[in-house]
């Protein structure tokens, strides 16, 4: 075996033992994760502490466990009849339930889906939608979500003009 042949395979060698060291020290990914569940919390309804959900008129929020601002979380939120939220996303991740009422959620452009009590729902992170009440009863659904809440306001390309 020739010398610059015995060096290309001692440097293929030299690689091959140094990737994975190489991509352990990468920092990792972080996941969202839902609390540990740790001894036991029972909330009847007339126990729940609903406060003015901000930047939403007339809409509440009962916090569960996690704190909204900082990180994952699970919340009821009670919207009056005709609430409607514009085109936005949210950074991070919502799974629901309807609890009463009718919830409308319109999709990424998608018509709009009325939700009656019981409905689930999951939107990812950063997908577009619209939400809204409808009827004339308030809504009451329950969202855990990934992450910190936020509500970043979509531009409709229509609007622009």
């Amino acid at each position: 075996m020739n010398s610059t042949r015995k060096l290309g395979l001692v440097a293929l060698v030299a690689a091959a033992a140094v990737l994975p060291f190489l991509w352990s020290a990468q920092a990792p990914v972080a996941k969202p994760q839902t609390p540990k569940i740790v001894g036991a919390t029972l909330m009847p309804v007339a126990e729940l502490k609903w406060a003015p959900m901000p930047g939403l008129a007339g809409a509440e929020q009962s916090p569960l466990w996690g704190d909204s601002t900082k990180e994952g979380h699970g919340i009821f939120y009670r919207w009056p009849a005709g609430t409607k939220a514009p085109l936005h996303t949210h950074t991070f991740g919502d799974r629901g339930i309807v609890v009463s009422g009718t919830l409308v959620l319109a999709v990424d452009g998608a018509a709009p889906k009325k939700l009656a009590p019981g409905s689930y729902f999951s939107l990812a992170g950063g997908t577009k939608h619209t939400t809204a009440v409808d009827g004339d009863q308030p809504c009451v659904f329950f969202v855990q979500r990934e992450g910190p809440f936020d509500a970043v306001m979509v531009q409709d390309a229509s609007a622009k003009k």
